[in-house]
């Protein structure tokens, strides 16, 4: 009973886990965006056409949350998460 038991703890920490890394991406995406637009206040601390290539990559990651995403494993959202904070981050 006690493997049983691990297991299903297991189990729900990591769909616990998964949660919250779509959640940190998804909140992640639409804070950068909502600053990094014409009237944030990120948006001088990004170059012009970096800037707009990360908007880009945001929408798309965006769409993505709501499709593919939803089936996606906890080391796709971490990966995406990252790339995201390499950029993000320092502009912050």
């Amino acid at each position: 009973m006690r493997e049983a038991e691990d297991a299903l703890v297991g189990a729900d920490n990591d769909i616990l886990e998964w949660k919250e890394l779509r959640n940190n991406l998804e909140a992640y995406s639409y804070e950068m965006r909502s600053n990094l637009d014409a009237y944030g206040s990120f948006e001088k601390y990004l170059a012009e056409p970096a800037r707009k290539a990360f908007i880009a990559e945001i929408n798309v990651v965006v769409e993505w949350l709501y499709e593919a995403g939803e089936t996606a494993s906890k080391e796709e959202y971490a990966k995406k998460l990252a790339e995201f904070k390499a950029i993000g981050d320092p502009v912050k």
